[in-house]
């Protein structure tokens, strides 16, 4: 019987657990969602008992559904949704609901950032701008609104290092890739930076140890085995934040190798060997699962997002793939209409929170099939504006993978490949890329695989596209008109 590691994603939905075979062969998943709450204008909190409620449900369908499984486990391993905010006490409590990546209420202490230590020089540091989007400010927001709580925490942790501490009674760690999105961290010492904490005046007790995402965090407690199935002692590696899982889950292995996660949220990344700055500040860099690595990426705030918005508004009763069947009888282009998904504002490459989404060159011919095509379009021209950027900094392959939940969708990836210009490779089990990753840094990290290499195998390429040229060049027009139509309605997103 072949040995099995157990992954959780913990995602912005819910948590997708996988079982992962020696061979890397994924042999079964499980998915439990949970809520995000929204308290007030901008704000999106998440409860972290839920994260792990939905870890321990989704162990337990696993292991019920085959008798053997629990024995052949060797290991298990974490990837989850990064910027976060989770306040724990010294036992590791939960103090309050965490504050997540789609949290942008710390627009404030943005504009305390940049005056108190200036956006180049942050960036210069973290290899992050100054936004809302990063843990850093709303830390900030917290000490200043909540100091009482600020007071009596003893660490600040990202989500899969709360779950990793209900599984092995051990705090106080994180990971370089979750450390690194925190906007804390100083990407070119590996450590982080004093001149960061002093600007934000953050406690800098409050930051975990980083550790590398391959260290076995520890065993699973007595108390962890009961009330999750899991045999007590199993090795329990900490794992990454999810865009490095996803990396790794991609086939990315390689400098110079780029991919395109689709999800809620979307980005473009490339990996490479050390931080490349970009003079106007618009790429971002975590650091990579692998050591010495880092991802140079940008991330398009509203994807599937925009997407799961469009389908709620006009396709009640009909469902994603009905409209999309629509909307591949109309020709590319959309008939001249442009949409902006900038529905909850937008990070790479405008970073502007305020940015808001548009339907651009509306006529009385257009219909809801209109209309959803130039959806899909508007994503793909965020995107590759992305792409582009990263093709001007450095080496990029000549071909993307594309994982997540987007892949699954044929009409997206033929748009995708027009739109960038060059082939788009769907590897199997795109949409299990990010838990795939996190299996292989468990796998990884206890030995049961000798390197990062390893994910090349379990990521093969199932399906590849090509752009046509007659449509490849339609989109290099229209891509132009998406850049110039944000610049000319920029200014009225204050209103």
């Amino acid at each position: 019987m072949k040995r099995l590691i157990l992954a959780h994603d913990l995602g912005t939905t819910g948590n997708k657990a996988v079982l992962v075979d020696e061979d890397g062969e994924l042999v079964d998943t499980a998915f439990a969602s949970y809520r995000t709450a929204h308290p007030a204008p901008l704000a999106a909190e998440q409860n972290p008992a839920d994260w792990w409620r939905a870890v321990v449900r989704c162990t337990r369908i696993l292991l019920q559904r085959e008798e053997n499984r629990r024995s052949r486990l060797v290991a298990v391993g974490f990837s989850g949704h990064m910027n976060g905010v989770v306040l724990v006490d010294d036992e590791g409590v939960s103090l309050r609901p965490a504050l997540i990546h789609a949290d942008i209420r710390a627009q404030q202490q943005c504009e305390h950032l940049r005056l108190s230590m200036g956006e180049e020089r942050y960036y210069t540091i973290t290899g992050n701008r100054i936004a809302p989007f990063y843990s850093l400010p709303r830390l900030m927001m917290l000490g200043e609104r909540e100091p009482e709580v600020v007071q009596r925490a003893r660490w600040m942790l990202q989500c899969k290092d709360y779950c990793v501490g209900r599984l092995t009674g051990r705090w106080g760690i994180t990971d370089p890739s979750d450390a690194s999105l925190t906007g804390i961290y100083d990407v070119n010492r590996l450590r982080w930076s004093e001149e960061v904490i002093e600007a934000g005046g953050i406690p800098a007790r409050l930051l975990p140890e980083v550790v590398p995402s391959t260290e076995v965090a520890g065993g699973v407690s007595r108390e962890a085995a009961r009330i999750t199935g899991l045999p007590e002692g199993l090795p329990v590696v900490l794992g990454a934040g999810d865009g490095a899982c996803a990396t790794v889950g991609a086939g990315v292995v390689e400098t110079g190798e780029s991919y395109t996660y689709i999800g809620g949220t979307a980005w473009t990344s490339c990996l490479r060997e050390r931080f490349i700055p970009d003079p106007y500040m618009r790429l971002t860099t975590l650091m990579a699962a692998q050591p010495h690595r880092r991802v140079q990426f940008g991330t398009v705030q509203s994807a599937g997002s925009a997407w799961d918005w469009f389908v709620r508004l006009f396709g009640r009763g009909m469902g994603t793939a009905r409209l999309q069947e629509e909307a591949s009888g109309v020709p590319p282009g959309s008939g001249g209409l442009i949409f902006l998904p900038y529905l909850s504002g937008e990070r790479a490459p405008i970073w502007n929170p305020r940015a808001k989404g548009a339907f651009f060159g509306l006529q009385a011919h257009h219909t809801r099939a209109y209309l959803a095509r130039a959806v899909l379009e508007g994503v793909a021209y965020a995107l590759e504006s992305i792409l582009q950027l990263m093709r001007e900094h450095g080496a990029v392959a000549g071909n993307v993978r594309v994982v997540g939940g987007g892949a699954r969708s044929d009409l997206w990836m033929r748009i995708l490949a027009d739109v960038y210009g060059c082939p788009v490779e769907i590897p199997q089990h795109a949409e299990s890329s990010t838990a795939l990753g996190a299996a292989v840094i468990a796998g990884v990290g206890v030995g049961l695989f000798e390197n990062f290499a390893v994910a090349k195998r379990i990521a093969v390429v199932e399906r590849r596209i090509v752009p046509e040229e007659s449509t490849r060049a339609l989109y290099m027009r229209l891509k132009v008109h998406y850049r110039e139509l944000y610049e000319a309605v920029k200014t009225l997103f204050t209103y």
